[in-house]
């Protein structure tokens, strides 16, 4: 049985044409088989964590297949033999030309990889760069060999910038995965000092810690409920200065608390005749057989007698 199988190996490595066709079987099984174990489970894990690696691993591979089967074939054959001397005598002025003609996608391409490796951002980032003096914010939407996307939080459009501008670029990185990089902001409130200040800092406290934006973030921290704190930041001419501190997951959701925040609590303190907001007012006093400018004729004014 052995001596058969070899006995069939030998004549089949003896006949040109069959050994080719072995070959190119050989070849297309590989790839095959490169196929299957990329679309794996374990492969597929991976490929979420790092597609763009996984992806430059694949392709190296198959190529590298390609390439040594390619020579092989050539070298088999008596007709093709002296072509493939001729390449390799060649090879020097092949490599130039190919790496002339492919040069930006040869360097984004180590650039991708460089990025993918180096980590400074990753899908889901939120980064702010300068491209060609334009500067741009928005989310990493995918980090490709060639290319990397990213979602303009301005007007949700998809920017395409090569690998070999994102590498030579300074990267503001603000929501590294694993970091506590977390948005906050301040409120500010000024009441006058015949105010309730418990009641005031109560109602702050009551209406920051309901917000959905807020409750969102504490959650991911792992408290149930959110963690606020007002301030009494100064006691100016006329007024109490309070400060609280608003945290939430995004700069977007940020904006977005803050301004629910102030709206609610001006509903609130307009319901309480012992919370009043401090603000300055101009007070006129008219003298007599002067007018006054149209621009004043809903201030307040006194007349002198």
């Amino acid at each position: 049985m052995i001596e058969k199988i070899g006995q069939f190996f030998g004549s089949l490595f003896a006949n040109e044409v069959l050994y080719i066709f072995f070959l190119i079987i050989v070849l297309i099984l590989l790839l095959m088989l490169t196929d299957g174990i990329f679309k794996s489970k374990t492969m597929k894990k991976l490929q979420e964590l790092q597609p763009a690696v996984v992806k430059l691993i694949e392709v190296c591979i198959k190529v590298l297949l390609i390439i040594v089967f390619v020579l092989k074939i050539l070298s088999s054959s008596r007709s093709l033999s002296r072509f493939m001397s001729e390449i390799v005598l060649s090879s020097s002025l092949i490599v130039v030309v190919l790496g002339f003609v492919f040069q930006e996608g040869l360097s984004n391409l180590v650039h991708g990889f460089i990025l993918v490796t180096g980590k400074p951002f990753r899908v889901g980032d939120r980064i702010s760069i300068t491209v060609n003096g334009t500067q741009m914010t928005g989310y990493v939407e995918s980090i490709d060999l060639r290319s990397t996307t990213l979602r303009n939080v301005i007007n949700s459009a998809y920017e395409i910038i090569p690998n070999s501008v994102m590498d030579t670029i300074v990267i503001d990185n603000t929501t590294r995965e694993g970091d506590d990089m977390r948005s906050s902001n301040f409120v500010d409130l000024r009441l006058t000092y015949d105010s309730n200040l418990e009641k005031a800092i109560s109602l702050i406290r009551e209406t920051v810690q309901n917000d959905p934006y807020v409750r969102e973030a504490a959650q991911e921290r792992g408290e149930e409920i959110p963690q606020v704190t007002v301030m009494v930041r100064d006691l100016s001419n006329g007024a109490i200065d309070l400060r609280t501190t608003v945290v939430t997951q995004t700069v977007e959701d940020n904006f977005a608390a803050c301004s629910d925040i102030r709206r609610i609590i001006a509903e609130k303190f307009a319901q309480e005749p012992d919370i009043r907001f401090a603000c300055t007012y101009v007070r006129l006093v008219e003298e007599p057989g002067e007018a006054l400018p149209r621009l004043y004729q809903n201030v307040e004014r006194d007349e002198k007698e």
